[in-house]
């Protein structure tokens, strides 16, 4: 089943609450290993796609797609992942349980120098990037929940 991306950019705007002044969240995307991206939403009205890709969304960015589809299809590898052309290091990596349906999620912290972002990746290959907005730890923490809590949306819905 694929995600349709009109109904999913506001899905994960409130989720994260990317539209509330303080969020710790500064960025957000989803993933589908089948789709691409399928939602992607920044803080108020700040574009979210530098983020997460070096190239427009209607351009050619092969190359960072297919390294995200691999990272929705597998583990985070322990050097880390290349986003939009910026090498995050994976600082952590544990595998949790999804409070609602009990499948299993795979969390990784990963960081570029005072960036920190947070990828959780269900097990039917949809990831979510979580740019943290700081990098004090109630702010990663607190980002950390609000990952888990929209990923644990994703399951339930069937992704």
């Amino acid at each position: 089943m694929s995600p349709v991306p009109e109904k999913w950019g506001e899905v994960l705007r409130t989720h994260l609450v990317l539209g509330v002044e303080g969020s710790p969240v500064r960025a957000a995307a989803a993933f589908s290993a089948e789709a691409g991206f399928f939602a992607v939403a920044g803080r108020g009205d700040e574009d979210a796609w530098p983020y997460f890709r070096s190239t427009a969304p209607d351009a050619e960015g092969a190359d960072d797609v297919e390294a995200l589809r691999t990272v929705c299809a597998e583990a985070v590898h322990p050097r880390g992942l290349r986003i939009a052309g910026t090498l995050w290091r994976r600082e952590s990596r544990q595998v949790v349980s999804d409070v609602v349906t009990g499948s299993e999620l795979e969390l990784a912290l990963l960081r570029d120098g005072d960036r920190v972002m947070w990828v959780v990746r269900a097990a039917q290959g949809v990831c979510t990037f979580v740019l943290v907005d700081g990098d004090s730890e109630a702010r990663v923490s607190e980002a950390r929940s609000l990952a888990l809590d929209f990923d644990s949306y994703l399951v339930g819905q069937g992704y």
